[in-house]
């Protein structure tokens, strides 16, 4: 049958059309409707049969019913691009005749014909993908007389990789077998492997933490002595090593306010106003060196300092948005801050050592 009908009860005739000899002239088109339903093509509508449909209903082709007659024009133009394999492919005759014997407008074939590209050159997208589409991008772009440009613009691609950012995101971790089967699907559909700079950064941070956890730990050289057995697995540079402070701040929110009223917390003398105090605890950073782990040490290095953990000696680690606390058994912390990316791809790597190690 042809793709997309499917037949719909006649509208009966009540009792008043009887007695006044109108009938449901709607129903001409429900035939018309079940008629395609039945066929093969839609080829095989002819005109002669559309005119028995129009004269036995006492109907017309007018603005009325405009719009049923655009939809089933539609469900055949879906049907062709969807199965189009080239330009001058005879299903394209399918279109055109039922056109012709609806009295289709050109305008309204026009836009059915757009809408109907739009979704199938979706799909077929789609297929070539999955390796169900028996053509190439640039061949569906030939049948459908799209560029490179066109197509692009249809937001095909960018649809379906936004949702494979989102998986990726999701995850938080971008595999090499992911990255292989994304250059795949761009190569497929003969687009760049370029992206924005926020999506490229966030894919390259995704794939040093999957590394992170999953690719043999590194064996990194350091110009530095190591302990016999000891081998430096990660290194990170413009890492800050913090201390805790306690810092006294001026509180001058008065000043958003002071048109409004004057605060009772704040005390004049002369001319000059005095804004409260508060203190607040911060980790700030106090020195900036470079951070390695080994499968032995947590070793910091600067021009002004060096410190030293044996894993041994360390009772436990956290991550606090871009800042590792280091804890060991005598209740000694060290605080190290990174770039936010860096603090996550390097605390991975720390975890990764202290599970190999057990």
């Amino acid at each position: 049958p042809v793709n997309g009908f499917e037949k719909q009860e006649l509208e009966t005739q009540g009792m008043m059309s009887r007695l006044f000899g109108s009938k449901p002239g709607h129903n001409a088109l429900v035939e018309i409707n079940n008629f395609l339903a039945e066929s093969t093509a839609a080829t095989e509508l002819t005109e002669e049969i559309v005119s028995n449909f129009i004269k036995n209903w006492g109907a017309k082709f007018d603005s009325s019913n405009i719009e049923y007659r655009s939809s089933m024009y539609r469900k055949v133009a879906d049907y062709v691009y969807i199965s189009a394999v080239s330009k001058d492919d005879p299903v394209f005759e399918e279109t055109r005749h039922l056109a012709q014997v609806l009295e289709l407008p050109e305008k309204l074939q026009r836009l059915a014909d757009n809408g109907a590209k739009k979704v199938a050159y979706f799909s077929r997208c789609r297929k070539i993908i999955s390796g169900e589409e028996p053509l190439t991008i640039s061949e569906i772009n030939n049948v459908f007389g799209y560029d490179y440009e066109d197509g692009y613009d249809i937001q095909v691609f960018h649809d379906y990789l936004n949702k494979k950012f989102d998986e990726i995101a999701e995850q938080q971790r971008f595999s090499p077998d992911e990255e292989t089967a994304l250059r795949e699907i761009c190569t497929k559909l003969d687009i760049p492997y370029e992206f924005k700079p926020n999506i490229q950064n966030a894919l390259d941070k995704y794939r040093y933490l999957w590394s992170a956890e999953n690719a043999p730990l590194g064996d990194i050289k350091v110009d530095f002595p190591l302990n016999e057995g000891e081998i430096c697995h990660a290194a990170a540079q413009q890492a800050g090593f913090c201390e805790h402070k306690t810092i006294e701040k001026e509180d001058n929110y008065f000043e958003l306010t002071r048109r409004l009223e004057i605060d009772e917390t704040i005390s004049f003398k002369g001319e000059k106003i005095e804004h409260p105090h508060f203190t607040e605890e911060v980790t700030a950073v106090v020195d900036i060196g470079y951070l390695f782990f080994t499968n032995q040490r947590i070793i910091y290095l600067s021009n002004k300092m060096a410190k030293v953990v044996e894993l041994n000696d360390l009772d436990n680690a956290n991550l606090s948005v871009n800042i590792i606390y280091f804890t060991k058994k005598d209740g000694e912390s060290i605080a190290i801050k990174f770039n936010d990316d860096v603090a996550e791809v390097m605390f991975a790597i720390f975890k990764r050592i202290l599970n190999e190690r057990q």
